[in-house]
């Protein structure tokens, strides 16, 4: 997968020279995929799997990752209370969106579509405040 072509401007001159090409192999493209979806799935690094495809015209994402939980114990009773911001599908909708602008943004490659599968739970317990 190639990240473009840089340029090197002469400062006298207006003309450009092309100086090299810089690319980013797809096993490094899927390591910071997976560094970018942990990140926007609050879980850690190992646990998420990422795979990228590439057709003609577009670049699709498969994801796989637990869902991630803080569970607090409640003050009136005994069971859990969850705080996570949404439904599965309101977050997954929330970090597809963060997957493919960070990697618009770090490797300049446009990201057709972002397939997430919920894999599990990652919970944590925290304390009441």
């Amino acid at each position: 997968m190639s990240a473009g072509t840089l340029r090197i401007d002469k400062p006298h001159n207006h003309s450009s020279t092309r100086a090299g090409y810089t690319s980013i192999s797809s096993g490094t493209m899927t390591q910071l995929i997976s560094a970018i979806a942990a990140d926007a799935f609050r879980v850690p690094l190992k646990d998420v799997r990422a795979g990228i495809h590439s057709g003609p015209g577009q670049v699709s994402v498969s994801l796989a990752v637990p869902v991630a939980l803080s569970l607090a114990p409640s003050i009136l009773g005994s069971s859990p209370k969850t705080d996570d911001g949404g439904t599965l599908f309101e977050r997954a909708s929330s970090a597809r969106a963060v997957v493919i602008s960070r990697i618009s943004e770090l490797a300049g490659t446009s990201i057709n579509r972002v397939d997430i599968r919920f894999t599990g739970i990652q919970a944590t317990v925290g304390r009441v405040q």
